[in-house]
């Protein structure tokens, strides 16, 4: 590969879009190293420190996991490590990996967790979700999400039940690796992952990192275990979105044709890459941001309306859902901004946040 005729503004082009899909560290080796020579110093030098630092989180995640799987375990509890460093320790160079928080899975339910964390004296200035109790970054240094459920992402409740079902089977079999931490099946891995990379696409947007982390975990997983999760796609309500990905990493990312889950969908494939190049990682880069929160908020409403056509039971479920919700609340939005407006008195005010 010549790098020789490349610009000083398209390596700070692709800089820039390395950094919005959150694969800066995994660029580095491969397109900094070999071109050094022609890249402006500046850059190199800034793009090196970056892959660095990335090493240097991913160090202190790997020890962290191994921390709070001893702690748990400890007091009895089996736990497994989610998404994260169970994905990064997958890739060939397992530093690279542009690192996040660390996602633990504890067994046992909420109540159990939230003892457990009591116990441990770690339930200070937590905030607590449908699935998972969030720990303060005081408490480690990094952000930690203790789940106490599984992480199950389809709107449709049919088929949410029956990922719900296969989800828990499959966290009775986690594994101990030698970094030193449990973790899920590649089963597990490979159907968690592609429904909570569904629902972000369809929520506020996904960037490459999650489907570069898709196409580590096609390329580790066995042709058996492939073929398990590729039976499961229709029932789970995962195929339309799994053929979109298929295209994506066969097309773009040359996985070879037999780790595929299943036949590639080019209009699906093409209408997720757009996305994924247009909002950046999670959407943080989304154009749809510019301007007020109003037009925001249509924008995104007229954009999941767009996607019926690419997952039509999908996105009628969320879009059921997020309705029923707003216009649930409706109400109680408009009472309180009706008694503010009418002044009433600051005590009644503070009672009822209080409540």
């Amino acid at each position: 590969m010549s790098f020789d005729d490349v610009s000083a503004e398209e390596w700070a082009a692709l800089y820039r879009e390395m950094g919005r899909q959150s694969v800066l560290g995994l660029a580095y080796p491969v397109v900094v190293e070999p071109a050094v020579q022609g890249l402006p110093k500046e850059l190199c030098l800034k793009w090196f420190y970056q892959a660095e630092t990335i090493r240097a989180l991913n160090q202190k995640n790997y020890e962290l996991s191994c921390e709070l799987t001893e702690k748990f375990s400890e007091q009895g509890a089996r736990t497994a490590i989610l998404k994260g460093q169970a994905n990064s320790r997958l890739y060939p160079d397992k530093f690279v990996r542009q690192t996040g928080d660390v996602d633990l899975w504890v067994e046992g339910g909420r109540e159990r967790v939230v003892d457990l964390l009591s116990r441990m004296g770690l339930l200070e200035n937590v905030q607590f979700s449908k699935h998972e109790v969030t720990l303060p970054t005081s408490a480690f240094g990094i952000d930690v999400e203790v789940h106490f459920d599984c992480i199950y992402d389809c709107r449709n409740p049919f088929a949410n039940r029956r990922l719900k079902r296969v989800l828990a089977e499959e966290l009775q079999k986690n594994e101990l690796v030698p970094e030193g931490f449990y973790v899920p099946t590649s089963k597990f891995a490979l159907l968690m992952q592609l429904s909570h990379i569904r629902k972000h696409f369809i929520g506020l947007g996904v960037g490459m990192r999650q489907l570069v982390d898709y196409f580590v975990l096609l390329r580790s997983a066995s042709a058996a275990e492939r073929a398990e999760v590729s039976a499961l796609l229709k029932p789970l309500g995962l195929a339309h979105f799994a053929a979109a990905v298929m295209w994506i990493l066969s097309e773009k990312l040359g996985l070879q044709s037999d780790c595929l889950l299943c036949a590639p969908d080019a209009y699906r494939g093409r209408v997720l890459l757009r996305e994924v190049f247009a909002d950046g990682n999670f959407g943080k880069f989304s154009e749809r941001k510019r301007g007020s929160v109003y037009l925001w908020w249509l924008r995104n409403r007229l954009r999941v309306f767009g996607l019926l056509r690419f997952d039509f039971a999908e996105v009628s479920w969320h879009l059921l859902k997020y309705w029923a919700s707003f216009l649930g609340l409706m109400p109680e939005r408009l009472g309180a901004l009706r008694h503010t407006r009418k002044g009433a008195p600051r005590d009644t005010r503070i009672i009822r946040r209080r409540r």
